[in-house]
């Protein structure tokens, strides 16, 4: 049964990556982990995307894609030390922009926006050009800084360009890791811009905060192999599920989230039914199944 409200035409834009970790080179990509959502929850996505002759466009299969041709992006993972330190190896070297979409596309009902860098896509630009869609902005790719070794650190406070596409039709989802510098006052001036944020924190879970106030979303039971793209699948999953309302939204994401996290790399995730029947209990106890609409289209229950 396919989502209702529908959340297509659903687009995806970023960049393919191949992560390095250790001696091995895997494929990546927050846009390759929201094509696997796609592909589970049965939307047929259109995927811009930039990416070298040499890349993985498996998790792509299924979906219309325009690739861009350019440098594969490839991120170097270290967890040495117990936590993943990043670092560049080579950028894409493109910036994707509404005009690379082929002409004939449709406008975006749902729009998953997925840079790894600054200079990945035009964010601003894609969200003038279609005002009117759901925006998930993954946002950790505009709070990132190149130093001058490679290394990628972390901004302190909300990038200039993440400020801007504080909109209110946009979901920005960021790690806690990603805003645990940032000054106290910088979350709530983002969220007072924003549709809202939702911050993700890994086995515990996210936490959504809007205008209304804050309150976390449920956990998913897994058994965790690798949870490279979680914060990914969790986004992709939410925004897609948005227009049923937020408590099944959050319900759905946080299944999609385990489910990836049980396999490596951005593989294909277990059908829209599997994951439904691993939906987190409602808050109180509860256990129904999801997909009802409710009449605002997003309301906390």
């Amino acid at each position: 049964m396919p989502l209702d409200p529908s959340p297509s035409p659903a687009w995806i834009v970023g960049p393919v990556t191949w992560d390095l970790v250790g001696d091995a080179r895997l494929p990546g990509g927050a846009a390759s982990y929201a094509a696997r959502v796609c592909e589970a929850l049965d939307v047929q996505a259109h995927a811009l995307v930039t990416a070298g002759e040499d890349a993985s466009l498996d998790a792509f299969r299924g979906h219309e894609v325009c690739r861009l041709d350019a440098p594969t992006l490839t991120l170097r993972h270290d967890f040495a030390t117990g936590e993943r330190a990043q670092s560049l190896v080579q950028a894409a070297e493109r910036t994707i922009r509404p005009e690379d979409a082929p002409e004939g596309w449709p406008e975006p009902v749902t729009l998953i926006l997925g840079p790894l860098l600054p200079e990945d896509v035009d964010v601003g630009d894609f969200l003038d050009a279609y005002p009117g869609a759901e925006v998930a902005l993954l946002a950790q790719g505009l709070q990132r800084a190149v130093l001058p070794d490679g290394g990628i650190a972390h901004r302190a406070q909300p990038a200039s360009v993440l400020l801007d596409a504080a909109r209110p039709n946009v979901t920005i989802f960021l790690a806690a890791e990603e805003t645990a510098l940032w000054p106290a006052a910088a979350l709530t001036h983002l969220v007072a811009r924003a549709g809202r944020v939702v911050v993700t924190e890994g086995e515990r879970g996210a936490v959504l905060i809007d205008r209304s106030g804050s309150r976390r979303l449920p956990v998913a039971a897994a058994q965790p192999v690798d949870a490279t793209g979680a914060g990914d699948v969790f986004a992709a999953a939410f925004i897609l599920a948005w227009r049923a309302g937020e408590q099944y939204a959050g319900r759905l994401a946080a299944a999609c989230a385990a489910a990836s996290v049980e396999v490596r790399g951005p593989a294909p995730l277990p059908s829209r039914a599997a994951i439904e029947a691993r939906l987190p209990a409602l808050p109180g106890g509860g256990a129904s199944g999801g997909g009802q609409s409710t009449s605002d289209g997003g309301a906390s229950a």
